[in-house]
């Protein structure tokens, strides 16, 4: 069968097939009518026909023929015998009669030939795709046969996906030197390899014009040769049932002015007791402690005060508008409650569970999106702990940290809000703001990502996400924005479970933990592993200078304790940084300055307390000039062990940490290079030393330089800066 390409045409045919398929037991298109839509849209194809048994071939195909069985209820060919390659004319017809009898053997029965000229040798790719509730075409790509099938070394994207996005996928891939010709084998047509996925899966392409029938493809085979790229086997597969779309979509809104939320001026609270104190009476509390400076209106059917504050009896008598009411009420009372508040109140956040995290809190939630709609509230939650808001002074958690910062944090979990603020303030973080949007019922993490690139106060941008649905949004605000900033992402869920049981290797393949690297490797994200690590991310990037771009992954290591140094580069490794040698010019030079014996200068540079004694430290600043005059590393990290420097030369050399810290940022701020540079203070557990370091690290990041306890840390935020850092050069270069 034929698919026109013209349009509506081309659609009123896909809807032939779609309705075809539905009439097999297999569910799909058949190969020929697969084929046939990828040549509609210009993707490589063998020369073919689809013949009854016993109908002759065409002269024009050539004469070493490929062999497929047709059958209504047959899905894996070559499991049940029905492929055969290197067919003559000659052969065909003993060919067929075995092929018909292997299948019958099977339950199947053969109903026509696909017979196709054979394509040249070339290297073996997969490429697939599936249909996934609220992301859209999730697409893989993969080395063939036993890479695919039992080392899965496979590479996600969501589309539409660009060129230089399939090249990266492509360069993902393990076996990405097999197709480079490693070993003296044939080096594959990248670029039409690319094309032929971009026809599939770039804008415009074919996924693009497929109903939202059609759930499941692989082109599996596809063979790469040296000058060409062709799917050699294509396999569509139709949903059982009709196509329903069970997510509500959200209806179009002005983008709002988060401004009332971070810097309310009128803050009302709801469900605080006159009588016992609860969640809301430590909520007001928390107001008064961190020093708002706003008006706070307790909201009480009954009470005439709440916490020595006068009560009003709603939200709906209120003298004056509110900014933000922090809605702390069982769950079956919050719509009545906001709908008394039409016209009155800016933002809502409810506190309350039992909403849509349960399949009999749904209704509910609907209702409570519906009330607040209704009554032109923006609603943050439900299922959450409220907003954390530094210029605005006030947290949901006590004795929080109020310093206002450049870091924005949406998280999707409450709980896990309440540890980034706790994390966040030991590792130096001044926040701008964490928001805790539990179900994101109304208010979403795209809507305020698209608010914090938008904010010239939040230079840094934190996600911990549970929902892939949530990170798309995400990825189409950060892919289509004018803005770029930094975005360390924390996934929730990232198992390695498949979505579902799949007819495609691609659905087989397809799980949550891949689509979360492919949303962060397209949306330019740095994905974390844990709290730790994105606590360590956050503080080097609202850290340091992201003025200075970094082009490569080039680190040095300087500081005391050679065993550290060479555990220090295994963890710079891990994140896929190199520690290369420094030239022999610059070895020459740093061991002309009259260093005492014992230093390793090659890279990790490792110098014992001895030589850190030279001038009280200064002989640190020697060194690094020399280091960045003659290399430009992207990353520097000094190491010092506070203790042992403490210990033996503390008495007689003086503050020789703090004189190297200075000479750090001395070198820095002299030196023209594109350098980072990062600090690991190492303590030897006593109270003395933790005080010193204490000391030591507001020291270094009032000056600019992200301060970590390991190298393990340091590493990992080696590898954000990195990571980030280059994707603003990617982007300037792409405006």
């Amino acid at each position: 069968m034929s698919v026109d390409t013209s349009r509506p045409s081309i659609q009123d045919g896909i809807a032939a097939l779609v309705s075809e398929a539905r009439s097999r037991e297999s569910a799909m298109f058949t190969e020929a009518q697969a084929k046939s839509l990828l040549a509609a849209f210009g993707i490589d194809v063998p020369r073919g026909v689809q013949v009854s048994d016993g109908e002759l071939i065409p002269e024009h195909l050539g004469e070493s023929l490929v062999v497929k069985a047709i059958s209504s209820t047959l899905v894996h060919k070559s499991d049940a015998g029905g492929v055969r390659v290197g067919v003559s004319r000659e052969q065909l017809a003993e060919v067929t009669d075995q092929m018909r009898k292997r299948l019958a053997a099977s339950g199947h029965r053969l109903s026509g030939l696909l017979v196709e000229e054979m394509v040249p040798a070339g290297h073996e790719v997969i490429v697939g795709a599936t249909k996934t509730p609220d992301l859209g075409w999730s697409v893989m790509v993969g080395l063939g046969g036993v890479l695919v099938e039992v080392l899965e070394d496979v590479a996600f994207g969501l589309a539409p996906l660009s060129e230089d996005q399939i090249l990266r996928m492509l360069q993902e891939l393990r076996g990405i030197k097999v197709l480079e010709g490693a070993r003296g084998g044939v080096r594959a047509d990248l670029s039409s390899l690319v094309r032929l996925i971009s026809r599939l899966a770039g804008p415009g392409g074919l996924l693009e014009s497929l109903p939202g029938d059609v759930v499941e493809l692989d082109l599996n085979p596809i063979i790469v040769s040296a000058d060409r790229a062709v799917a050699v086997d294509a396999r569509f597969v139709v949903s059982a049932e009709e196509p329903v779309d069970a997510t509500e979509a959200r209806p179009e809104r002005p983008a709002p002015d988060f401004s009332a939320l971070f810097r309310p001026a009128r803050v009302a609270v709801l469900g605080a007791s006159g009588k016992r104190p609860n969640l809301a009476n430590r909520y007001i509390r928390n107001l008064r402690a961190g020093g708002f400076e706003g008006t706070i209106v307790p909201i009480h059917p009954e009470a005439d005060n709440i916490e020595g504050l006068p009560a009003v009896t709603s939200l709906a008598d209120t003298d004056e508008p509110i900014d933000y009411a922090f809605v702390a009420l069982p769950a079956a009372r919050v719509s009545e409650a906001l709908l008394a508040a039409a016209g009155r109140v800016r933002f809502a956040q409810v506190i309350a569970s039992g909403f849509g995290e349960t399949e009999e809190g749904k209704p509910l939630e609907k209702t409570l999106v519906e009330t607040v709609r209704r009554a032109g509230i923006r609603l943050i939650g439900p299922n959450c702990l409220g907003t954390h808001a530094s210029a605005g002074r006030l947290s949901f958690i006590p004795d929080a940290t109020l310093t206002p910062g450049v870091t924005a944090v949406v998280s999707q979990s409450g709980g896990l809000s309440v540890d980034i603020l706790r994390v966040g303030a030991m590792r130096g973080i001044d926040f701008h703001s964490v928001v805790s949007i539990g179900n994101g019922a109304d208010v979403n993490a795209a809507e305020l990502v698209a608010s914090h690139l938008a904010d010239d106060d939040v230079r840094v941008i934190g996600l911990y996400l549970e929902s892939l649905a949530a990170a798309r949004e995400v990825l189409d605000v950060l892919t289509t924005g004018e803005v770029r900033k930094p975005v360390v992402l924390l996934a929730g869920g990232r198992t390695s479970e498949g979505s579902r049981a799949a007819t495609s290797h691609t659905g087989a393949l397809a799980g949550n933990h891949r689509l979360w690297q492919a949303i962060a490797r397209q949306a330019g994200m740095t994905l974390v592993d844990s709290l730790e690590d994105f606590a360590s991310a956050l503080h080097a990037l609202s850290t340091i200078d992201l003025d200075i771009r970094s082009t490569g992954r080039q680190a040095i290591l300087f500081g005391n304790g050679g065993g550290a140094s060479v555990l220090g580069a295994d963890a710079l490794d891990r994140q896929g940084l190199t520690t290369s040698p420094l030239a022999d010019s610059v070895i020459r030079q740093l061991d002309g300055l009259g260093l005492p014996p014992g230093n390793g200068l090659r890279n990790p540079i490792d110098v014992p307390a001895g030589t850190l004694a030279v001038r009280n430290g200064q002989v640190a600043e020697d060194m690094l000039k020399l280091v960045l005059a003659g290399s430009e590393p992207d990353i520097l990290i000094s190491h010092l062990n506070v203790g042992i420097i403490q210990r033996n030369l503390g008495e007689s050399h003086g503050d020789v940490t703090g004189t190297i810290i200075d000479s750090i940022v001395h070198v820095r701020d002299e030196a023209n290079s594109n350098t980072h540079h990062l600090l690991v203070l190492k303590t030897d557990g006593s109270q003395q030393t933790e005080e010193l370091i204490t000391g030591y690290a507001h020291r270094a990041r009032s000056s600019g330089i992200p301060v970590f306890a390991a190298f393990e840390d340091a590493a990992l935020a080696a590898r954000a800066v990195l990571e980030q850092t280059h994707q603003g050069c990617e982007d300037d270069g792409r405006r």
